[in-house]
């Protein structure tokens, strides 16, 4: 039993001394390569995106705002070209940066300094649906629309009647396009001092 105990060990250290290298092992990852056609797709926070409700060549109606477009205006999309004014277009996804005057009436006024709408997947498609509804609702002339929450399928938007006096709600399905308009419960700004 002794042999056999020492024919084992030696068995198992030839083993182990044979299977070492006197070469390390390296681990180190490689970055991937960069490509200039890598865009900037990330699907932002629709919580504190804004929409365009009505644009035109020289500004543009976001929220309760009409900011002016002037030439030092920078408007990009999300993959870093350039727009031109003509290129936004009602329901369009925006992240913007602009002064704003307070006048204490509605719409509001500003001077819009940059610009950058949104071109992922999913924004796109929210774009479409909030121009459907845009084109669709019988409220008539409406303002400050915002996103309030977005899911797989359905969209929830608010927004005010132009002379701010009401308050609705729209529900979207973003692949029907389906949508539903309800009036909820709103203070004016005259109404809650």
């Amino acid at each position: 039993m002794g042999n056999m105990n020492i024919i084992l060990f030696i068995c198992l250290a030839s083993l182990m001394l044979g299977s070492c290298s006197s070469h390390p092992v390296s681990s180190k990852s490689q970055t991937p390569p960069q490509s200039d056609t890598i865009k900037n797709t990330a699907m932002p926070d629709y919580s504190s995106v804004a929409v365009i409700h009505q644009p035109t060549a020289t500004s543009l109606l976001i929220g309760d705002t009409y900011y002016e477009i002037t030439p030092a205006s920078a408007l990009a999309n999300s993959t870093g070209s350039n727009l031109h004014p003509e290129d936004l277009h009602s329901g369009d996804l925006v992240s913007l940066t602009a002064s704003k005057q307070t006048t204490g009436h509605f719409p509001q006024k500003g001077i819009l300094l940059s610009l950058m709408r949104h071109e992922d997947e999913k924004s796109l498609l929210i774009s479409q649906a909030i121009h459907h509804v845009l084109l669709n609702q019988e409220i008539g002339d409406i303002m400050a629309l915002e996103i309030k929450s977005v899911s797989a399928q359905l969209i929830t938007l608010q927004f005010r009647d132009l002379a701010d006096k009401r308050k609705f709600e729209c529900i979207v399905n973003i692949k029907s396009m389906d949508f539903q308009v309800k009036e909820i419960p709103y203070l004016t700004s005259k109404q809650n001092p």
